[in-house]
C-alpha cells in the first residue's frame, strides 16, 4: 500500500487526533511528519511569501524527501485538516504504474477547472489530466519523479506550495504532469459540503501572518486605470487559454465523495 504522510505541527494535537480518527475510519495507517513551525524558528524567506506560506512549503518538501529516502515510488501527502472520501484505502492499493504523472490531485476546491475530455476509468472514479490551475495542496499523490522535480523547482521558495504543485506555471505551462481524481476523495475541513460535519479546527496562522497576508492582498488590488488595464489583460488571457484548451479540455466542477 502506498504510504501516507500527514503534515502536523507539534502544537496542534487536536488536529493530529482528528486525523488519526479519520484515517482509522478509512482503514489506513499513516506516518505523521513534523511540520515546520514558523513561530518556532527563523526561516529562509522570499519577499513574496508570508511566514506561514514559507513554513508550509518547507513542510511539504520534508514529505517529498521522506518519499525519496524511503526508496518507494509513490506517496500520498495530506495536511492535517482533511476529510477522506469512500474507498480511500482502495486508491492507495491501486496500480499507479500505468499512469505517467508527477502529481495526482486527490482533493477539490469545488471550483470549475479545466479537465481533459479523455477519461480513464479508475474504479468508481475517473482520472483526468489537469489542463490549468486547481489550487490548494491538502491532499495529493506524488511520484518519485515528481518529488525530485518539485524539490528542484521549489528550492528558491518563490511561490506558495499549491502554486508549485497545481498553479498556472506548473499545470498550464506544463512544468508538472498533473492529473485530477474525479470525484475527489479528499476535502479540507473548511470546504466540507456538509457544514455539520466540519471539525472547525483553529487556524495555525500567527496573528502577524494574518495581518501580513491581508495587507499583501490589499496592495495587490489596483485602482482606476491600472485596474482597467489589469482586467482587460485578464480577459485577453482567459480567451487565449480557452482557445488553446477547449479542443482537448472542458471546464467542470470537481465534486467530492
Amino acid at each position: 500500500m502506498i504510504p501516507v504522510y500527514v503534515l502536523n505541527l507539534a502544537r496542534s494535537p487536536q488536529r493530529r487526533a482528528l486525523m488519526t480518527r479519520e484515517l482509522a475510519r478509512a482503514g489506513v495507517a499513516a506516518e505523521f511528519v513534523a511540520a515546520v513551525d514558523g513561530r518556532a524558528r527563523r526561516l529562509p524567506r522570499h519577499p513574496r511569501l508570508s511566514v506561514a506560506e514559507t513554513a508550509l512549503i518547507l513542510s511539504h518538501r520534508k514529505a517529498w524527501r521522506r518519499l525519496l529516502d524511503s526508496g518507494g515510488e509513490y506517496a500520498v501527502v495530506l495536511e492535517d485538516d482533511t476529510h477522506l472520501g469512500a474507498g480511500f484505502a482502495a486508491v492507495l492499493d491501486a496500480d499507479w504504474r500505468r499512469f505517467p504523472f508527477d502529481v495526482v490531485k486527490l482533493e477539490t476546491s469545488f471550483d470549475r477547472v479545466w479537465l481533459a475530455r479523455r477519461v480513464t476509468a479508475f474504479g468508481e472514479r475517473k482520472l483526468r489530466r489537469l489542463g490549468a490551475e486547481h489550487l490548494c495542496a491538502a491532499g495529493y499523490l506524488i511520484s518519485r519523479a515528481g518529488a525530485l522535480k518539485l524539490l528542484e523547482a521549489t528550492r528558491g521558495l518563490a511561490e506558495p506550495v499549491d502554486h508549485a504543485l497545481f498553479g498556472r506555471a506548473a499545470v498550464f505551462e506544463g512544468h508538472v504532469v498533473a492529473y485530477q481524481l474525479d470525484p475527489a476523495i479528499v476535502v479540507q475541513d473548511n470546504l466540507h459540503p456538509d457544514a455539520a460535519a466540519r471539525w472547525g479546527v483553529a487556524t495555525t496562522l500567527h496573528e502577524s501572518d494574518r495581518a501580513r497576508l491581508a495587507a499583501a492582498a490589499k496592495r495587490r488590488k489596483p485602482s482606476g486605470l491600472a485596474r482597467l488595464v489589469r482586467e482587460a489583460g485578464r480577459l485577453v488571457d482567459q480567451a487565449r487559454r480557452t482557445l488553446w484548451l477547449a479542443p482537448r479540455m472542458r471546464r467542470e466542477r470537481v465534486n467530492w465523495r
